[in-house]
């Protein structure tokens, strides 16, 4: 069923005839069909009027049909041009306008299906919110946080930048004992070397010019909750041996006092750096790492899991929609196909990043080809292929519309908008079940 609004210029019994069974309202007297629209989720909209409102009313509510009628061949036109479905003129052939209306009613029934499936793929890749991911060593990285969070002192995440370590730590603290304690981020490549203890640790009034207050460090602000040391190999060599004595002992002291504290904080740090080579030379020291290293977790580049880039895609546009308010749907298939050609050297946060500028300046509802970066429509698309789009896109679809339908495959199917046959080839070839 379709909710429409009925904006033409007269009544018309046989029109509304072909529309029983859905939801009409028609526009009142001196009421413009932007204005009907504003405060309703119109699906269809049968109107007869200027281009302009047309225009208006596209711009209002792209995904919105709307079907024209004019008696003039040049407006029609031009309509379609502007983003009408279809058009009519004296005399209406309603066999075909029933037709039409029936292509729209089944086109809304796909797109909802489809939200359903959305939801059900975002339920079923999520472990928790915020934190997503289908890649087999996703998945055995999340098996691992549940083992170890709720036992773990501490913990080293190792990675490239923008792979997601940060995001990690989070889900560690989360499902830790610690969950509503503080989560207490340092980012240690951020910190003045001369200040570093300071930051940390804290400082007494009168400890060094400047300090005119007594301060807590972050390891005190922590209390029993978590800190992330992020960047832990950007830490100075001078402060290393303080930071070893508290994960040894528990203990420290605030700058400027002999007076001893103790933090029963977890620790976990991150870093993008090899610290097997910077304690070979000589730039961390080997002690601290075999300290920070009891349990370590080693994430993924985004170029070895490109098969979560369309679920990414999805998680990342509806935070943009939510906070921004605009309406960006989806990618076009050669967007797509950039997107996973590219290698991702910014990895997790370079793609979000890309993919909010894309979808700020976009134009439609969805992100074109011509909206990405340069250097993204240039890449080379040797590597992507339809089997890999099949494969790293339809697939996971095809198995939600089946875990939907409960196996039953001629629902499936229907759903798909593909023969059975066609279904059951797909089965076979990708192994589902």
């Amino acid at each position: 069923m379709l909710k429409i609004l009925f904006a033409l210029k007269k009544s018309n019994e046989a029109i509304m005839s072909l529309l029983k069974g859905h939801a009409i309202d028609i526009l009142r007297k001196n009421e413009s069909p932007p204005d009907a629209i504003a405060n309703n989720n119109y699906e269809l909209i049968l109107y007869e009027g200027k281009m302009e409102i047309l225009q208006s009313i596209k711009t209002l509510d792209p995904r919105a049909e709307v079907i024209f009628f004019s008696d003039s061949d040049v407006d029609a036109i031009e309509a379609i041009k502007i983003g009408a479905s279809a058009y009519f003129s004296p005399p209406i052939e309603f066999e075909r306008l029933k037709e039409t209306i029936d292509t729209i009613n089944d086109l809304f029934q796909v797109r909802k299906e489809s939200a359903e499936l959305e939801k059900l793929l975002s339920a079923k890749y999520t472990f928790l919110p915020g934190v997503i991911g289908k890649n087999p060593k996703m998945l055995d990285i999340f098996t691992l946080i549940r083992r170890i969070a709720p036992y773990f002192k501490t913990i080293t995440i190792m990675g490239e930048t923008g792979t997601g370590k940060e995001v990690i730590g989070k889900a560690l603290h989360l499902l830790s004992p610690a969950a509503k304690k503080p989560f207490i981020v340092c980012n240690c490549a951020g910190l003045v070397e001369s200040l570093v203890e300071s930051e940390l640790f804290g400082h007494t009034k009168g400890a060094f010019t400047g300090a005119i207050t007594d301060k807590i460090g972050l390891f005190e602000a922590a209390e029993e909750g978590t800190i992330f040391l992020d960047e832990i190999g950007e830490l100075p060599l001078s402060m290393q041996p303080r930071l070893l004595r508290v994960l040894q002992s528990g203990e420290f002291r605030r700058l400027g006092s002999n007076k001893l504290l103790e933090t029963r904080c977890r620790v976990i740090a991150a870093t993008n750096k090899d610290l097997v080579h910077e304690v070979k030379s000589g730039k961390f020291r080997e002690d601290l790492y075999y300290r920070l290293t009891p349990l370590t977790i080693h994430m993924p580049p985004l170029r070895d899991r490109k098969d979560e880039i369309p679920l990414l895609c999805r998680f990342f546009l509806d935070q943009f929609n939510e906070r921004t308010g605009k309406k960006v749907f989806g990618i076009s298939r050669p967007a797509q196909a950039a997107l996973l050609t590219y290698d991702w050297h910014g990895n997790v946060r370079e793609l979000e990043n890309i993919l909010e500028r894309a979808a700020v300046i976009t134009t439609e509802t969805f992100i074109k080809l011509e909206d990405l970066p340069i250097h993204l429509k240039e890449a080379p698309v040797k590597k992507v292929s339809n089997s890999m789009l099949l494969d790293e896109v339809v697939k996971t679809h095809i198995e939600a519309v089946l875990k939907q339908s409960n196996g039953n495959r001629s629902r499936a199917s229907k759903i798909l908008g593909i023969s059975r046959r066609s279904l059951l080839r797909k089965i076979e070839k990708h192994s589902l079940t």
